[in-house]
């Protein structure tokens, strides 16, 4: 072991010389030490300076920050504090140093490169020498980059096949000299991000036979290990670590909880003090507070509804003696190590707006000071400056699409809409992410056009929107998620008429059939075209229990709410109101005893105003064929008044069906198959009566059950279902003469096998 150290501190001499010669740079240029800026350098640092947008800061140093930008083409930036002005280092990939020393490499990942280039940033005079060309390869075979601290390189140096130590690449007099790490074992890696100052850094050493998972400080001007600390080996590896001039950090969890590893530099001790924040959080230090936050993380992937964003914590500080809290910034994107025990963090506040901010350890140990050095001139307060959003809509104004639109006071904002049905809670997102090039502080107008679709089912066969009231709600996130969320809501109705089977509310037909075993379904209907058939568009499981029924009838809106009502007769005579709901899920609250003795008719048809009162009636023709009216109060608790006598002769029906105006009269008429399978039609007067009986058609005895449905495909008349284990369905005309169009085989079912349908 000691013959490979000492050959490696000749082969780096050796290396250092030779690259000198090729390039002419000259290593007294470069910083040898990261000391603090001067004071006069310090008053320079004002937030004048600007900040990339877009971008994150990846290194620090007494003379300037190194940002870089986001995306698959990254620029990387050095700004100096004094003026401003900056310098673009093609390739730069690190320079978490807290010194004016950048490191680039000729690979992609610093760790893979073979050839890393010094850059001194102290002014742009020095920027502009050629920068120190040191060739990895020449300091011995094997040899890997792991990281720059202050004007120290640490390299990894293979020791065997499987284990590696770690070297310091030291500049003394102009030349560069490897110093090996007393007391620190085999198969330790630096921590680069945030685990160091200029002359310490914490170390995360791997597992051995011998030797646990294991914590090491190292004084980096001695080269010498100061401090280590095994892990609890019930508990995975923790990776976070965080060191300043007095304290030195790092998450540990011992199987079942999380802890902070509190070590204070200068002794033997460590203690534990119970983690806050998230095991994915980086870790920082200010003097003795423990620094951390969520950071932000954009996903540009695109999805049906857009994009998603994951948006951060505040960035906040804990004091490792008195446990004291403090919020330090609204939140974050990133934070290196800055010069003076400092931390350089790019993030935002309310007040100052987004930028790098330095967070400074104080003397007497009391919360660090923030400071805005550099701005983006972006403001993380989001403010909604008008809106344009209906308050009351009808269906067909909702049909031929609504224009909606918000104005922010932020044009790069990631915003997303969420419209929500109130009733149902059936929702829609739609999100605009901030496309690059937008000019911060600038207002924008975000617009979107809603199509009138049900929101349930946005895409594909969706039926029309639902009536009821619709809740809009914009979140606003700043550019990088660095600033507070703007929420705002607003409310606005959409109006339907009633419609005797449109049981949500959507201006479509809605059947109910019952499968054997009692199961009820509801299946959404969609019109082809108008005027033409009907297609399926939907279906909703009801529930069980349906089979204590021998008869169902839709009967309209008969218990004074806005939704159609059920009735429902079980096999003792009882008749059950299921009243209406306007839900889709549950479109029936519970069963109320209308009255007993519904046993003495073979026949029952609800829905149809026979009346011309406006209210829907029932009729009902008893087992000696007298047909009576029961007509409508609108009042749940007795929905119908004392029965009437119309007249006999209705026995020659095996189905009565009420159907509405369909025949272009002015009430509800009525359709009646007798026993040969012939088709009659007797019109509504108005007054509780009908007209003489007019022939439809024969051929329609196959059909089990014949279901007026109202106006099912959108042409204003009312409409037929017909079926017999499928459904077919039958245009009504307004033609007294010939009420029906030729019957179209529908899917309104999907299929399903049913032994009732209403």
């Amino acid at each position: 072991m000691n013959h490979a150290r000492t050959s490696g501190r000749r082969l780096a001499a050796a290396a250092v010389t030779v690259v000198l010669a090729a390039t002419g740079g000259t290593l007294t240029a470069l910083p040898a030490t990261a000391a603090a800026p001067a004071a006069t350098q310090q008053e320079q640092q004002t937030a004048t300076v600007p900040f990339p947008r877009d971008a994150d800061v990846v290194g620090a140093g007494p003379s300037g920050f190194l940002s870089k930008t986001r995306g698959s083409k990254p620029e990387v930036r050095w700004t100096w504090y004094a003026d401003g002005s900056s310098a673009v280092l093609p390739g730069a990939v690190a320079a978490d140093a807290s010194s004016d020393l950048v490191v680039t490499g000729d690979r992609t990942y610093l760790s893979e490169s073979r050839v890393v280039q010094l850059h001194d940033m102290s002014t742009p005079a020095s920027a502009a020498a050629a920068p120190i060309v040191v060739d990895l390869d020449r300091l011995g075979p094997g040899y890997s980059f792991a990281g720059v601290f202050g004007s120290r390189l640490a390299v990894l140096v293979p020791t065997d096949e499987d284990s590696h130590r770690t070297g310091l690449l030291a500049f003394e007099n102009g030349k560069l000299f490897e110093r090996p790490i007393t007391g620190l074992p085999e198969d330790c890696y630096p921590s680069i991000h945030g685990g160091h100052t200029a002359d310490a850094a914490v170390f995360d050493c791997w597992d051995r036979d011998d030797i646990p998972f294991t914590k090491a400080v190292v004084d980096l001007t001695t080269a010498t290990t100061v401090f280590s600390q095994a892990q609890d080996a019930g508990g995975p590896a923790q990776w976070q670590n965080a060191i300043s001039d007095t304290h030195a950090v790092w998450r540990e969890h011992d199987g079942t909880t999380d802890w902070f590893g509190v070590h204070r530099r200068g002794t033997s001790e460590r203690k534990l003090i119970k983690a806050s924040g998230s095991s994915y959080d980086a870790l920082h230090l200010v003097g003795g507070w423990i620094a951390q936050g969520q950071q932000v993380h954009i996903e540009a992937t695109v999805n049906p509804n857009g994009w998603s964003e994951l948006q951060s914590r505040p960035f906040t500080a804990e004091s490792v003696e008195t446990g004291e809290k403090a919020q330090l910034l609204t939140a974050h994107s990133s934070a290196v190590p800055g010069p003076g025990g400092s931390l350089l963090v790019r993030g935002g506040t309310p007040e100052q707006g987004e930028g790098l901010y330095r967070i400074s350890p104080r003397d007497d140990g009391g919360r660090p000071d923030v400071e805005l050095v550099a701005s983006t001139r972006q403001s993380t307060v989001v403010t909604l400056l008008g809106s344009a959003a209906p308050k009351t809509l009808t269906g067909d104004q909702v049909a031929r699409g609504v224009p909606l639109s918000w104005d922010l006071s932020r044009a790069d904002s990631n915003v997303t809409l969420t419209l929500t049905h109130v009733r149902s809670g059936a929702s829609f997102d739609f999100r605009w992410h901030n496309p690059y090039g937008l000019t911060a502080g600038t207002p924008r107008r975000f617009a979107w056009r809603w199509d009138g679709r049900d929101l349930e089912s946005p895409y594909g066969l969706s039926g029309p929107a639902r009536a009821g009231e619709y809740e809009w709600q914009i979140v606003a996130v700043p550019d990088e998620g660095i600033g507070p969320r703007l929420v705002t809501t607003g409310r606005f109705t959409v109006t339907r008429p009633a419609a005797p089977h449109d049981f949500d509310g959507d201006g479509s037909a809605d059947l109910f059939t019952r499968v054997p075993g009692g199961d009820l379904w509801s299946y959404r209907s969609q019109p082809v075209a108008v005027g033409g058939s009907i297609r399926h568009a939907g279906q909703t499981r009801i529930g069980a229990g349906w089979q204590v029924y021998d008869r169902l009838e839709t009967a309209g809106n008969i218990a004074g709410t806005s939704a159609p009502d059920v009735l429902a007769r079980d096999r003792s005579g009882a008749l059950w109101l299921h009243r209406g709901t306007g839900d889709r899920g549950t479109p029936f609250s519970g069963r109320t005893l209308v009255s007993a003795g519904w046993q003495v008719y073979d026949r029952i048809a609800a829905g149809g105003d026979v009346t011309g009162e406006g209210r829907p009636d029932l009729v009902a023709t008893d087992k000696a064929g007298v047909l009576w009216l029961h007509p409508g109060t609108g009042n749940a608790t007795t929905p119908f008044a004392a029965r009437k006598r119309l007249g006999g002769g209705w026995g020659v029906y095996n189905e009565v069906v009420a159907v509405g105006n369909i025949a272009g009269g002015p009430a509800g008429d009525l359709l009646a198959r007798d026993r040969a399978g012939v088709l009659w039609s007797h019109l509504g007067k108005g007054d509780g009566t009908f007209a003489p009986r007019t022939r439809v058609g024969g051929g329609w005895g196959g059909f089990t059950d014949l279901v007026g449905v109202g106006d099912a495909n959108g042409d204003g008349r009312a409409d037929l279902i017909a079926s017999a284990g499928g459904a077919t369905f039958y245009a009504g005309t307004g033609d007294w003469k010939a009420p029906l169009k030729a019957g179209l085989r529908t899917d309104v079912t999907n299929g399903v096998p049913y032994d009732a349908a209403f």
